[in-house]
């Protein structure tokens, strides 16, 4: 591998770092957050809707900035506005919301981005490179939401969140001999027809948005609500955290797994179905309403599995079914703002449904059906060679 492509690869995986983080070590410092700041319950919340809002309306226009400026110099602003943006959250309430609001433009800027990269420099390692990328964003997203409590204790949690900030000023640094390789997307000729029409009028760029989407809520429903189903079975809260915990824990193999499977493999199947399955294993087990820490445990392995199983294999689509960085781009961009609208909305929704049944058994079924769902649309994809075709 040429030594440019190794710094390439290197941003790749050090930006997996900074883009899940900076949210997973929020939660656990709400507290110290809402006294320093005497902040109202609703604006806590914000401090995860915001991103996931940014994610799903910015995420169609990201093509157009890259093809602007260049994928990579696009990925140099976004990380600058990244480190902005976590370093002056701790400053005021109205720093906070500022910080939050430029945090999750940055983020979904690199979110659309980086298969695009991906697939422009690495058509032969798509799954290697992938799996790196996941891998890393899986990893520091669990030490993000384990380590920011215990380092808020020994430093304060301003300095805590504030450390995230001087992390991703060093990414960005080891991102700068990348603008070498920068260069606006500009469409191949034999591409050209194929991008005549608008990425929204194409079936198969709605059979993967509609993956990705169902992906997003079951993920972060399921991340949301998780605890609470234990504990509404008489599961002590300490026990809940730590379920929490083992899903994220066992999401690791998946992530660096997947990608490399799905790139591999002629057909993705048989993947497909077994991703599937193990999601409605793991959601239908949560039916019985048992308080066995072996039985929980296991749903949670598997769900874990599942749900970053997934995620990998729709980063992984991205680029398997498109034929230039442009159409990775588009796709992305269309794929990832239905998803992250309907993550934003998802966890919302069933809450409130909660609020009136107190019971979780039709929001399980809710959930097991939209699997199936995305099982329809995934194997609609795999029988395509390209989301175009």
């Amino acid at each position: 591998m040429k030594k440019r492509y190794r710094w390439l690869l290197l941003g790749v995986v050090l930006i997996g770092i900074c883009l899940r983080m900076p949210m997973t070590a929020v939660p656990p410092l709400l507290d110290n957050i809402q006294q320093s700041f005497q902040l109202a319950p609703s604006l806590l919340g914000s401090l995860t809707t915001i991103p996931l809002l940014c994610f799903a309306v910015l995420s169609p226009f990201v093509p157009r900035l890259a093809r602007y400026l260049g994928n990579e110099a696009a990925i140099f602003v976004a990380l600058v506005l990244l480190t902005i943006g976590e370093f002056v959250r701790t400053f005021t309430a109205n720093w906070l919301l500022i910080g939050t609001l430029l945090l999750g433009i940055a983020i979904a800027i690199t979110n659309v981005l980086v298969p695009a990269v991906i697939a422009d420099h690495f058509p032969k390692k798509i799954g290697s490179v992938t799996s790196a990328y996941t891998f890393s964003m899986t990893l520091f997203s669990a030490i993000g939401a384990g380590a920011s409590a215990p380092l808020a204790q020994k430093i304060g949690w301003q300095p805590a969140l504030q450390s995230l900030a001087f992390l991703t000023g060093v990414i960005l640094l080891f991102w700068l001999p990348n603008l070498k390789l920068n260069h606006r997307l500009i469409e191949a000729p034999d591409a050209k027809k194929a991008n005549t029409r608008s990425v929204w009028r194409v079936r198969g760029a709605w059979l993967m948005t509609l993956m990705m989407g169902i992906q997003s809520l079951l993920f972060y429903t399921v991340l949301t609500w998780l605890p609470k189903i234990m504990s509404s079975r008489s599961v002590p809260t300490t026990t809940s955290g730590l379920m929490l915990g083992l899903f994220q824990l066992a999401a690791l193999p998946a992530a660096y797994l997947i990608p490399n499977w799905a790139a591999k493999a002629k057909r993705q199947r048989n993947l497909i179905l077994v991703l599937c399955t193990t999601f409605i294993i793991g959601l239908a087990g949560l039916l019985i309403p048992s308080r066995s820490l072996w039985y929980l445990g296991i749903l949670c392995v598997l769900l874990g599995l599942a749900s970053t199983g997934a995620f990998g294999l729709c980063m992984t689509l991205f680029s398997l079914k498109t034929s230039t960085a442009a159409e990775t781009a588009a796709i992305s961009g269309m794929a990832q703002s239905a998803g992250y609208l309907l993550a934003a909305v998802g966890p919302v929704s069933f809450g409130m449904i909660y609020g009136v049944l107190h019971s979780w058994t039709l929001l399980l079924i809710l959930l097991i059906i939209a699997v199936v769902i995305m099982l329809l649309s995934s194997l609609a994809i795999e029988r395509r060679k390209t989301f175009f075709d």
